[in-house]
């Protein structure tokens, strides 16, 4: 297995391993798999892993099993078969990210647990960077594509916010339990008197604004003060907490 991770994606581990450490242990498909990182330290922790993964052959995990999946197609996989899905950067990379969620959730057993990380295309820094280039995520090229051996999986073809991830884990019937944050930059602190600025705006606005603004998502710190990247954990059953 490659040794080197990127930084970024290795914290984003790290906050998804602290979570799953502390529940009950279960039946996991990890998709996309990659190399098998996460799916290797799940499986260490007692985990029952099955991968996926849209170039099975860079998996590098031999005591694993990893078919192809392409999510945004149908999963091999039976209804309600697994108590966990993980989802570690995967949704951006899909041309059909409602697909991919709905097939997410189908596999879920009722009272289980999905996990997503994205990027957080919401934090200070975000904004301000989209304010000044007018995209959130790169722009891509003709070239690019053609040096990726014209596979769009490489790019990140849906840059989704936080508020239409919430919607689309809501029509899927997937609750939005818990958010939590890859990293802290702590450069984001000088933008503090903006935010408190934001908030107390938001205060002012009625209910229903806010409800509309979802500013209960927007404006919170996991978001707005978060790192490159979210973990948002989704239970399908009832009752969201945020």
């Amino acid at each position: 297995m490659p040794e080197v991770k990127p930084k970024a994606r290795e914290s984003v581990h790290d906050a998804i391993l602290a979570w799953f450490a502390e529940q009950s242990r279960g039946t996991v498909l990890d998709v996309p798999a990659g190399y098998g990182h996460l799916a290797l330290r799940l499986a260490e922790l007692g985990y029952d892993v099955t991968c996926g993964e849209i170039e099975p052959e860079i998996f590098a995990v031999p005591d694993l099993r990893c078919i192809r999946t392409d999510l945004n197609e149908r999963i091999d996989a039976a209804d309600a078969g697994f108590d966990y899905v993980c989802c570690v950067d995967g949704l951006e990379h899909m041309t059909n990210p409602y697909r991919a969620v709905e097939e997410l959730a189908r596999v879920l057993k009722p009272g289980g647990y999905a996990v997503f990380s994205v990027p957080n295309y919401a934090n200070l820094e975000k904004r301000f960077k989209f304010l000044w280039h007018g995209y959130l995520t790169k722009p891509a090229s003709r070239a690019q594509y053609e040096a990726a051996g014209r596979t769009l999986f490489n790019f990140h073809n849906s840059p989704l916010t936080v508020t239409l991830l919430a919607f689309m884990f809501e029509i899927n019937g997937l609750e939005l339990v818990d958010m939590r944050r890859n990293d802290f930059k702590p450069k984001q602190l000088l933008f503090l008197p903006l935010v408190w600025l934001m908030r107390l705006a938001a205060g002012c606005a009625s209910a229903a604004h806010r409800r509309k603004q979802r500013t209960d998502l927007t404006l919170r710190s996991e978001v707005i003060l978060g790192g490159n990247n979210l973990v948002l954990i989704t239970r399908r059953g009832k009752g969201s907490v945020l």
